[in-house]
């Protein structure tokens, strides 16, 4: 079918549906309010894309909003049959700015065409939006869809007349002694009783034994009054039929003055389907699409009833060597590697403890039968143990091990949020002592908590105080001396503890909410004082700005970026970012484009320590890096150890052969300066050319020299 075609063949389908008359948005309402609620989006909607317009329905709008389709967002997702996420709305669309992030999932019908999309939005750019997400938003499109089908029966239904529409609408009325006095069809298929039998009959036969005395007395109340509380509203009731079996009913109910006296009469609607969608909706809301478990919140939730209840054991679990196999064997087999866990677990679990899926390679489990710390300390063992049995996923043995934190309340914690943490940061200490094995949470890890916290306290008011500060490193040709760039660094001018250096407060930084607020300071102040070199004379050639991985969680870096060149009017090569292999390793598409696009606009982007960790050669390949930073360990080890030599020699051939440039870190003696033009690398930058000093030393020591 040509394109033009299946475009008429698609706004027919899309017509079929009668959604454009009054009233009709309100459908959707329920469900758009559940997915904003359940994504914590600022609003939901859904999306139904003509051929020039796109009107967006839902409990976001109380009248339908009408929008131009060549400028829609979600015009792209009616070309997919997947969610499409816009992390940062302004990356894509700069004249958008009621939106910073975007996630639709297509509205495809039975016959396959596209109509529209439910959609989820924020008003600023989020970074997180996974495959579960992904996934839980294309399972409430579906339901979108059978929104709309139900809707189209309906109004088939009363175009037929009124037959057809009562075969939808159960409808009966009863006097005030509560006899049925009328019966139609709808009431015989919903009920399974005859107008026959059921006329005469006292209006109990619809209504469950066990509220029938509620009821009774409800009517006797009324009849005494002559006012009924549920007249003229719709309320959702239990009903039985005639073969015994409950089912959910919605009721209408009226009431008036009739030859016999007061007189009642109520519409009834079967929502069995739609309590099964919403059972549906609430158990995607707990649970984890990819293994089935209980997600995060459904575990916090059913962990506080446990802890209110008595003693209780938590563990926090992390796969050891997950994302070798992830990196080794692709996302598929990864995802089939967790399914397999989550039945490991839950086999091994399944009379003691309840597992939940809480992050990528992360579970949780609770215990509460078990005799002491000893007893749920031997559990978590028996895990480890029945761990070092191989997977066998495509043909292959997988071996992954588990890191096991341990808590327990009410001895560490009694809110379940500070249990879990509290097992969390066992788990953490379990990782950095090797893995594969168990640590309970003890006094040791408590005090590092809490110094932990005080330290976050004081780094916030770090930021808010303008504590922190940029040293300069001058990086230098190794012939001449030349200074061909310099390094920013970062340093805290601690109140109490005097100037801290990267290692006594990176690692919390980099995990804290004021980390990208520090890296987009770092950003503008190095570029300012770039500025104020040039403007008094000192030519510096580029200036080097490290990274935090979590400003790549941020769309909004490369307009950071952006700004700071425009605003100190820079040019893109003026600058280097620095990456160390953390972000490395953790390259993601969000990252990856981001390099990448900063890289295309002309900025520079250097490896920093580069063949210290586990960075492969396939990592680098990917990344669009233009210089290799040799770690100071492998400078130092020139003269005394072989390898060191080797090392750099190799790092050099390899960029060579890349096409990259290479600089040596911790460069201090002449000797060193020496064997590292020897071994071919022609940059560096150390204490042989000058420590990290501030601006303005800097500046001076430059017009010295000059």
């Amino acid at each position: 079918m040509d394109l033009q075609r299946s475009e008429e063949c698609r706004l027919a389908a899309l017509k079929s549906y009668d959604l454009f008359d009054s009233g009709s948005g309100e459908i959707f309402d329920a469900l758009t309010a559940y997915a904003a609620d359940a994504f914590g989006a600022d609003f939901s909607f859904v999306s139904l894309i003509g051929e020039h317009d796109v009107w967006l329905q839902g409990s976001t709008f109380p009248e339908r909003v009408r929008i131009d389709r060549e400028t829609s967002l979600c015009a792209r997702t009616l070309l997919s049959n997947e969610p499409v996420v816009v992390p940062d709305v302004s990356t894509q669309r700069p004249d958008q700015t009621a939106i910073g992030f975007y996630a639709g999932a297509p509205l495809i019908d039975a016959e396959g065409f596209h109509l529209g999309a439910l959609c989820v939005c924020d008003s600023r750019p989020r970074a997180k939006f996974d495959d579960a997400d992904r996934q839980r938003l294309t399972e409430l499109a579906k339901m979108a869809v059978s929104l709309m089908e139900h809707h189209k029966a309906n109004k088939l239904h009363r175009a037929i007349g009124s037959f057809a529409s009562v075969m939808n609408v159960a409808l009966l009325t009863s006097n005030s002694d509560g006899i049925i006095t009328f019966w139609n069809d709808a009431a015989e298929q919903m009920f399974g009783h005859s107008a026959a039998d059921a006329v005469g009959k006292p209006i109990e036969i619809i209504i469950p034994e066990r509220f029938r005395a509620q009821h009774s007395e409800g009517m006797k109340r009324t009849v005494s009054t002559g006012f009924s509380k549920l007249a003229g509203k719709t309320v959702e009731l239990a009903a039985v039929r005639a073969d015994g079996s409950e089912f959910p009913i919605e009721l209408r109910l009226a009431s008036w003055n009739g030859p016999s006296g007061l007189e009642f009469g109520g519409q009834i609607y079967d929502i069995s389907a739609r309590k099964e969608r919403e059972r549906h909706l609430e158990h995607l809301a707990h649970h984890d699409p990819l293994t089935g478990l209980i997600n995060r919140s459904g575990f916090i939730e059913q962990l506080d009833r446990s802890m209110k209840d008595g003693t209780t054991a938590v563990f926090a679990i992390d796969l050891d060597g997950f994302k070798e196999v992830n990196d080794t064997f692709g996302h598929a087999v990864g995802d089939s590697l967790l399914q397999s866990v989550a039945l490991r677990l839950v086999g091994l679990l399944e009379r003691t403890g309840t597992v939940a899926r809480v992050g990528g390679d992360e579970f949780a489990v609770f215990l509460t039968n078990f005799a002491d710390i000893g007893d749920a300390s031997k559990t978590a063992q028996c895990l480890c143990e029945a761990f070092e049995e191989p997977f066998l996923m495509s043909g292959h043995k997988i071996f992954v091990g588990l890191s096991i934190g341990m808590a327990f309340a009410p001895l560490h914690a009694e809110d379940a949020e500070e249990l879990l943490l509290k097992a969390d940061v066992a788990q953490l200490a379990a990782k950095k002592r090797g893995g594969r094995m168990l640590q309970v949470f003890d006094r040791a890890l408590s005090n590092k908590l809490q110094a932990r916290r005080a330290f976050k306290d004081e780094m916030r008011r770090a930021t808010e105080e303008g504590q922190w500060k940029l040293l300069y490193q001058p990086q230098n040709r190794l012939s001449d001396g030349s200074l061909i760039g310099v390094e920013a660094l970062l340093r805290w001018e601690h109140p109490e503890r005097g100037l801290l250096k990267p290692a006594d407060f990176l690692e919390t930084l980099e995990t804290h909410l004021v980390a990208s607020e520090v890296g987009s300071w770092v950003i503008d102040e190095a570029c300012r004082q770039l500025n104020s070199w040039r403007m008094q004379g000192f030519d510096v050639p580029r200036i080097g700005i490290n990274l935090f991985g979590v400003q790549f969680k941020k769309a909004s870096l490369a307009e950071t970026i952006g700004n700071a060149i425009e605003e100190y009017a820079l040019q893109p090569h003026d600058l280097e970012l620095e990456i160390t292999e953390t972000i490395a390793l953790r390259s993601d598409d969000m990252i990856l484009g981001a390099l990448n696009d900063l890289r295309n606009s002309g900025v520079h982007i250097a490896f920093d320590d580069f063949g210290t960790g586990f960075a492969s050669l396939s990592t680098l390949a990917k990344l669009p890096v233009s210089r290799l930073k040799i770690d100071r360990s492998f400078v130092s080890d020139l003269g005394l150890r072989p390898h060191g030599a080797a090392i750099i020699s190799a790092v050099v051939t390899l960029a060579r052969q890349l096409g990259l440039e290479v600089i040596a870190e911790g460069v201090e003696t002449d000797d060193q300066r020496l064997r590292l033009m020897g071994l071919g690398c022609m940059d560096g930058q150390g204490y042989l050319f000058g420590k990290p000093v501030s601006g303005s030393v800097l500046f001076d020591r430059h017009r010295i020299a000059a």
